[in-house]
């Protein structure tokens, strides 16, 4: 009776114990994120440091196609020399991947020094993927890291994530954008939803000093070397597979594998590129980008065109938005078309605040952050236009003054807005059983927005 007892008592303090655990993961990993708000340093904006009324050193390429990412970034890692500096929010598992890890152990073995830093949660390199992880920590040109490693004692670090998508070879190339690698964004055909996206390649093959490069360069390794990164240690193992999966995808995708590519002559010129990040700190940053953003957006005179899959203003966002005199046009994915049915309810709530609006309806989603000023200054990189970008994630974006890169760029968002409508109903042309389902989700996560 008593060792009855005694168990029953056990089981209460386990499951009392067990309830404060998880208390405390809800307060400390999100409920303190819907009322904390972003510090203050005094921070100011600049956005006349943006133009140049003379040619800039760097030359960039828009990466618009699917097949044409995972050819720039193939020929990029085939090409490496020197070094290979590589920041990913997401690596998912696929045709896409195997390559991606095998031309890492192909370029380290031609004496290629890679660091691979990946988001802490996201990387994907769990389960079956474990044991490409110790193929890539057995080769001794190969340093991989994770940003903000999964603590549960520490539930605030979870929202802080690692959302750039940067690649560096050599120091003359980076290509940054909105891609993760998985084949949804690269794979022609493929037999699920694809990802619309862009990157843009930005070349300066003299190592100028005073090319946004060096930019590139300092931001990657502040966040490499930073005390929130985890290095994993080397591992003794073998990484010789990779390379022949590389082998094999050659022969099955040779139009992927091609010569070396004048990047020069299918490039555009720039005044200037500058590199745009946020703090890396924890709990709510500074919102130091999208200050910067809306800085631009408020020297407009005749146009701001905004394409971002996901828009989610909340009120920590609105004070910043002051200023601006041009009403911007929207390009954005319709509840539809989005592949995240939390951000397309949290977008629900706020779509009839946006007057120029126009929603996505063509195959698959788009992915892709590009901002467009007066037809002269761009902004491209992992930045959305939401709570998430603005205050709780690493992002970075390059700010590029050229009259030719942004009427390339606003050609391919129209050439998007051929697949989208304006002024439709806001669940037009989804399943009749998932629009209740959306109406409720919408309704639950309302007070959740600074979290999406």
């Amino acid at each position: 009776m008593e060792r009855s007892s005694r168990y029953s008592r056990s089981k209460k303090i386990l499951f009392y114990a067990l309830l404060a655990f998880l208390l405390y993961l809800a307060v400390g990993g999100g409920g303190i994120f819907l009322f904390l708000a972003p510090p203050s340093t005094g921070y100011e904006a600049n956005p006349y440091r943006f133009y140049s009324e003379h040619l800039g050193p760097d030359r960039l390429v828009i990466v618009e196609e699917r097949v044409d990412g995972a050819v720039a970034r193939i020929n990029l890692l085939e090409n490496a020399q020197s070094s290979i500096d590589i920041a990913y929010y997401a690596v998912h598992d696929g045709i896409s991947s195997d390559i991606f890890y095998g031309l890492l152990v192909e370029a380290a073995e031609r004496g290629v020094t890679v660091r691979l830093l990946l988001d802490g949660i996201f990387h994907n390199l769990r389960g079956g993927q474990r044991s490409t992880l110790q193929a890539l920590l057995s080769h001794p040109n190969i340093t991989v890291a994770f940003y903000e490693p999964l603590n549960l004692l520490q539930p605030w670090t979870l929202n802080n994530r690692l959302h750039d998508k940067i690649m560096i070879i050599d120091g003359k190339y980076a290509l940054i954008g909105g891609r993760n690698i998985g084949d949804k964004y690269y794979v022609e055909k493929y037999d699920k939803p694809v990802v619309k996206d862009r990157d843009v390649l930005i070349i300066n093959e003299i190592r100028d000093e005073t090319s946004v490069l060096r930019e590139f360069e300092r931001y990657f390794s502040s966040l490499f070397s930073h005390h929130y990164t985890k290095h994993t240690p080397s591992a003794s193992g073998e990484y010789a597979w990779l390379i022949e999966g590389v082998e094999q995808n050659r022969a099955i995708y040779p139009a992927r594998f091609i010569d070396p590519i004048d990047w020069i002559s299918i490039s555009h010129p720039t005044n200037a590129i500058s590199l745009v990040t946020n703090p890396i700190t924890r709990m709510k940053k500074e919102p130091t980008l999208l200050m910067e953003l809306l800085s631009l957006f408020s020297l407009a005179q005749d146009a701001i065109l905004i394409q971002s899959p996901y828009i989610i203003p909340t009120g920590h966002m609105n004070p910043y938005y002051r200023g601006i005199g041009v009403t911007p046009m929207v390009l954005t994915n319709s509840a539809a078309a989005s592949p995240n049915p939390f951000a397309a309810a949290g977008y629900l709530s706020i779509r009839r605040s946006l007057d120029s609006r126009y929603e996505y309806y063509g195959d698959g989603s788009i992915h892709a952050k590009t901002y467009i000023v007066d037809s002269r200054i761009s902004v491209v990189g992992s930045f959305n236009l939401d709570s998430r970008s603005s205050f709780l994630s690493t992002e970075s974006v390059v700010v590029i003054d050229s009259e030719p890169v942004a009427e390339a760029l606003t050609a391919h968002i129209a050439a998007l807005g051929e697949q989208s409508l304006a002024d439709q109903p806001a669940l037009y042309n989804m399943p009749f059983w998932k629009k209740p389902i959306t109406w409720v989700m919408r309704l639950l996560i309302y007070p959740f927005h600074p979290l999406l």
